[in-house]
């Protein structure tokens, strides 16, 4: 890891500069190429972010263009492992399809420069509907008519109908295939996701609720497995909205092959843990479980087959990474004394009240 790159993930100019410099190389068609007003925003925990603007000739023609820059991790933190280049290649891949997703601009495979290996997407303006504070509560979304909030929804559920019909027979998602975890997509994801509990008790504590789940979703794997493109993140606050429109589906560095069914029950799930997880009432106007699941399966096609399971690994799923992220934040201080949101939160109570139903 070059110092040069360390210095410039903490100093805007020298950040715009290496950036310019490398678009540049990248669109030789380009000219006049400008990085300004760089910005490191609020976001998650998984890759470093940050916004500018690029400014920029091509085709003879001056362009504004706002940017993102994704950089790979260096060190663990919600995830034991990490690989930006997964989420740019299903971008990649999904370019030109039904399913919207920023431009791409290019991928570095080394980390001389920045350290780490990074990519750049064009940044999508518009809303997207918030968890923190949660949407339910309060927001943007509040100033909407009921009929207005069902809409967003039902457009992202149409939208997972499109990912999952995605066509993966030519191969160009099979570096999705993880086969070190399992042979079949659910045995992936079940094998990944034991493998991340383990970690995630490994930095801190045993969670106990944790391995009930896993291990009922062991015993009761459906027959039926049926693999298709998996978004992995499907909810509402990575959806982009503008005009009422959706615009753009973000955030792939979850995606995987599996039944189209996981993010169906994800989409549903995310919003039950930011609602009843959480003591709080739905916001009004949005749609049932029923009447999204009816859409759902007349937008895909198909039939929500096995539907209650792929809802108890989306609980145990995000019950697993909120132990994560509750690790960190102890260790950062970022929480009450004696609060630990590693088990306190809205995954692991969700995966409790679906314990009680299947009995774990």
């Amino acid at each position: 890891m070059s110092a040069s790159g360390d210095a410039a993930r903490t100093d805007p100019d020298k950040l715009a500069a290496i950036l310019g410099d490398w678009l540049a190389k990248r669109h030789p068609d380009a000219t006049g190429i400008a990085v300004s007003n760089l910005r490191n925003p609020a976001q998650g925990f998984s890759n470093e972010t940050w916004l500018f603007d690029l400014d920029w000739v091509r085709d003879g023609k001056p362009a504004v263009q706002g940017m993102v820059l994704r950089i790979e991790p260096r060190a663990a933190g919600t995830f034991p492992d990490y690989d930006v280049s997964l989420q740019y290649r299903c971008m990649e891949g999904l370019q030109g399809s039904a399913v919207p997703v920023p431009r791409l601009f290019g991928f570095e495979t080394g980390t001389g420069l920045l350290g780490a290996r990074f990519y750049l997407m064009e940044r999508i303006d518009g809303q997207v509907p918030n968890e923190n504070p949660l949407y339910h509560v309060e927001g943007w979304m509040h100033a909407l008519s009921p009929e207005q909030r069902a809409a967003l929804w039902m457009e992202g559920i149409d939208l997972i109908a499109r990912i999952g019909n995605v066509d993966i027979a030519g191969g160009s998602f099979d570096f999705l295939d993880q086969r070190q975890f399992g042979a079949t997509p659910l045995e992936q994801m079940l094998g990944y996701f034991r493998n991340h509990m383990l970690w995630a008790e490994s930095l801190n504590r045993p969670y106990p609720h944790l391995h009930r789940a896993c291990d009922w979703l062991d015993a009761n794997r459906p027959a039926d497995q049926p693999a298709g493109l998996c978004w992995g993140d499907a909810k509402l606050g990575n959806c982009v909205y503008r005009d009422g429109r959706l615009v753009a589906a973000l955030d792939w560095e979850g995606a995987h092959l599996g039944s189209p069914v996981v993010d169906l029950a994800w989409w549903l799930s995310i919003d039950r843990c930011l609602s009843e997880g959480y003591g709080v009432p739905r916001l009004a106007g949005l749609p049932s479980r029923d009447a999204s699941v009816a859409r759902w399966e007349a937008a895909s096609g198909r039939k929500a087959m096995n539907l209650e399971y792929y809802e108890v690994f989306s609980a145990f799923k995000l019950a697993s990474i909120m132990a994560r992220i509750g690790t960190v934040f102890q260790q950062r201080g970022l929480l009450p004394q004696g609060f630990r949101m590693d088990t306190d939160n809205g995954a692991a109570k969700v995966l409790a009240l679906l314990g009680d139903r299947h009995g774990y």
